[in-house]
């Protein structure tokens, strides 16, 4: 695979960049799962957004299948596990029912199963990217809308940044144009969710007062001033 001219240095670490990427992919939605197990409170999650979450990972793993690349089928297989843990946890705390998810993987289904028929994976792959552009574009209305946001785990988000950040390279790195414009959309949406859950203002105050302990404060100690005075 040809590696375009500005990513040739990355040549030699493309294969390892793309399964850190993958691992990354995989405990991405770790925290949001972990975080409706241990409270009922699902305020701030987009129930829409979940199910898209669901038939993005589900194309992307398809995408990985019918081109034999490993770091797709390791991040999407156990990324569709979480995703559908997710979207179960969001139903039934928020009690909504699982009949319109069940009927939107049904009619996914037929769309992954035509495109394969008629484009393969290039056209699999502009399918799944369409789902990835749109999936989190519920989320961030619902964090724009001003709701309360407890039920989200910042976690899942800052992990969606860098995750989308490796991917981005590497889907450059590898000529996959869909992974590139997909990953760099994601990380700007997830960076808009992340700035409304935790405002940098507070995050950038709660480091420098200790909340992390010294290291919390060696982190923002280059930027505190500037931003606390502001």
């Amino acid at each position: 695979m040809l590696v375009p001219a500005p990513l040739a240095l990355l040549a030699p670490f493309v294969p390892t960049l793309g399964l850190v990427a993958a691992g990354l992919g995989i405990v991405t939605g770790v925290p949001q799962v972990v975080r409706l197990l241990r409270t009922p409170d699902a305020s701030g999650l987009s129930y829409p957004s979940a199910v898209l979450g669901v038939l993005s990972s589900s194309g992307w793993l398809l995408y990985g299948l019918q081109l034999l690349d490993p770091a797709q089928l390791v991040a999407n297989v156990p990324g569709l596990l979480c995703a559908l843990a997710t979207l179960v946890l969001i139903a039934r705390r928020l009690g909504l029912r699982l009949a319109p998810a069940a009927l939107a993987a049904a009619a996914w289904a037929g769309v992954l199963t035509a495109a394969t028929l008629l484009g393969g994976p290039v056209l699999v792959g502009i399918a799944a990217t369409v789902v990835s552009l749109v999936k989190m574009l519920p989320q961030v209305l619902v964090v724009l809308s001003r709701t309360p946001l407890h039920g989200l785990a910042p976690g899942t988000f800052a992990l969606t940044q860098l995750s989308a950040t490796l991917w981005s390279v590497y889907g450059a790195a590898t000529a996959q144009t869909s992974v590139t414009v997909c990953s760099v959309i994601s990380l700007l949406l997830a960076t808009v969710v992340l700035s409304r859950r935790c405002p940098p203002l507070v995050v950038v105050r709660a480091l420098h007062e200790g909340r992390w302990g010294t290291p919390g404060r060696l982190l923002v100690a280059p930027v505190a001033p500037l931003v606390l005075a502001a």
